[in-house]
């Protein structure tokens, strides 16, 4: 009787144990992304395949099992070798490729391009000194994009909506311009006046007058789209990750963060 309950609960932790390693690694599918915006002039065929990649670059950086999908004509092929016998076929060499095995995606992530939009935003500050024919001065400008990318998690065999995401935010790109100068003729001119035209002076005067120089230096930091649209994708990942793998205490963040993006963005309209 101890032996069958313990053979009981060794099946029971093995199963769930199981049921676990299943659920904690489940095999996604990333399409191309969609442009959802009439304002990005930049889009293109290949900008959807782009996107759909780095997704799915993430996504299998954060822990889940991608299909792939975009280049399936790759993994055909080779299964096309294999079938034709092309591709040797020994004992060290029996890893071939076979048709009727891979894998179905149990998710379908689905993304799109909701905004993007330069120059929502821009701040320009500007300052400058002078003493003794010595100046400096300087100035910055700041320039924000905005983006927005929907997400959404589909159960394939249901169509179910599991979970969606709008991920918002700015991406600030600054141009810092910093300049000082120096005009010694100021200097000559005042000591002239207090020396008396004495020939000390007058050398001291001469000497400062012919002393200038000038210094600019112009530091631009812009932020690529590129890199604005991942820091996105990274973000939806994250996501992803929590609702299909984590789960726990890292859903009630993404909800509070989730209450705090709408709140915000509810903020920018004034309502009757």
């Amino acid at each position: 009787m101890k032996f069958l309950q313990k053979s009981c609960a060794i099946a029971g932790i093995l199963f769930f144990s199981f049921q676990s390693s299943v659920l904690a690694s489940p095999t996604v599918s990333v399409p191309d992304f969609k442009n959802n915006a009439d304002n990005i002039p930049w889009w293109s065929n290949r900008t959807a395949k782009q996107l759909s990649d780095v997704l799915s670059n993430e996504l299998s950086n954060a822990g889940l099992k991608i299909v792939e999908r975009g280049n399936v004509d790759a993994v055909l092929s080779e299964q096309e070798l294999a079938d034709l016998g092309i591709v040797s076929k020994t004992a060290r060499n029996n890893n071939t490729a076979k048709r009727g095995n891979m894998r179905g995606a149990q998710f379908i992530i689905l993304g799109g391009v909701s905004s993007y939009e330069e120059g929502v935003s821009e701040k320009a500050s500007k300052s400058s000194s002078s003493f003794m024919g010595a100046s400096s001065g300087g100035g910055t400008i700041e320039s924000s994009a905005y983006i927005a990318v929907d997400l959404r998690v589909v159960n394939s065999t249901t169509g179910e909506v599991v979970a969606s995401r709008t991920v918002e935010g700015t991406a600030t790109s600054t141009s810092k311009k910093k300049s000082s100068s120096f005009d010694g003729s100021g200097i000559g001119n005042l000591a002239n006046s207090m020396g008396g035209g004495s020939r000390q002076s007058k050398m001291f005067g001469s000497i400062a007058g012919t002393m200038k120089s000038e210094k600019s230096e112009v530091e631009v930091n812009k932020v690529p789209k590129e890199k604005a649209i991942r820091a996105a994708l990274i973000s939806a990942s994250d996501y992803v990750n929590c609702v299909l793998v984590v789960r726990g205490s890292c859903l009630a963040e993404f909800e509070a963060a989730e209450r705090k993006r709408r709140n915000k963005t509810l903020g920018v309209l004034n309502f009757d």
